[in-house]
């Protein structure tokens, strides 16, 4: 009998205690649980602080970086219209003058130049550098240089000064695959604004940029799928306008050495192009009769027939 009280008074004490054992380990779990999600809380507040300030310092600096730009800008017009006063000018002329500057940087000015110009036969100079037809030629930007290419595959450069060539560009017979020159007709020539490049491309569909001053080889641009017959250059810029008679009008940027665009639009071969300061470039094509403005940024064509 005190064995069998013994053991009934041991049995119930013991669940009691288990399951007391229980609730506390389930509150502890939970205890825990709810500390995490508070850590994590803090840690995700914290690192969304931590984002908006280096959001609001890069803001700050972009914003500081404008206001800087800003005022230099602020202070060489400043500068600028010191040095118009200083120079006696009256209100009037100085309105003039900045008007035409104005007009300068936008691409706009127009000049009445026919009027002083001069032709004097006993001045000109005649040179048989090519040995066939001359297809084409460019006037370098300081007026100094032209350059002419033809069919027989050479570029030449002159000096108009002293009236002598300064040097060729030639496609040797046994000068095998890795020669830089053009193989057939050259049918475009251009010279940079800057006088740096000359670019030329003919028969063979491939756009070869040379140095101005030293007339070495500098890049091959292949895009074309036809033979390339007009390039022109953006004044101001080395951004290159190049046209072919697979109906596109391509845009290179000679600064980073790539292609910018391709346009079409064209039912035929293009056969002319040009363009002035902005960047916009007037196309004429053959067989299509159109001519063509192409505003390059806007991605927009005008057609007129």
């Amino acid at each position: 009998m005190p064995a069998f009280f013994l053991s009934s008074t041991k049995g119930p004490p013991r669940k009691k205690m288990a399951s007391k054992r229980g609730l506390k380990d389930g509150d502890d779990k939970e205890a825990r649980l709810t500390r995490r999600r508070r850590m994590m809380e803090k840690t995700e507040i914290s690192s969304d602080e931590d984002e908006v300030a280096i959001r609001n310092d890069r803001i700050s600096d972009a914003s500081e970086g404008e206001y800087e730009i800003e005022d230099i800008a602020r202070l060489k017009a400043k500068e600028y219209l010191q040095k118009l006063h200083d120079s006696g000018k009256t209100e009037q002329e100085i309105g003039e003058t900045l008007k035409e500057d104005a007009a300068i940087k936008s691409g706009t000015l127009r000049r009445q130049l026919a009027d002083l110009a001069e032709l004097r036969d006993e001045e000109e100079v005649v040179h048989k550098a090519h040995r066939f037809t001359p297809l084409c030629v460019a006037i370098s930007p300081c007026g100094k240089y032209v350059v002419s290419s033809g069919k027989e595959s050479s570029i030449v450069k002159y000096d108009i000064s002293t009236r002598k060539i300064v040097g060729t560009i030639r496609r040797t017979k046994n000068g095998g695959d890795d020669q830089k020159a053009h193989h057939g007709h050259i049918f475009a020539v251009a010279i940079s604004s800057d006088g740096k490049f000359i670019a030329s491309g003919g028969y063979d569909a491939v756009l070869k940029i040379w140095d101005f001053a030293t007339l070495n080889h500098v890049r091959d641009f292949k895009g074309h799928r036809a033979p390339i017959t007009a390039l022109c250059f953006q004044l101001k810029t080395n951004c290159l306008f190049s046209a072919s008679r697979d109906r596109s009008v391509k845009l290179w940027d000679l600064d980073q050495m790539g292609l910018v665009d391709t346009m079409y639009g064209h039912q035929d071969a293009v056969v002319a192009i040009n363009a002035l300061q902005k960047q916009r470039v007037v196309t004429a094509g053959r067989q299509d009769r159109s001519c063509r403005l192409w505003k390059v940024e806007d991605e927009s064509q005008l057609v007129g027939l």
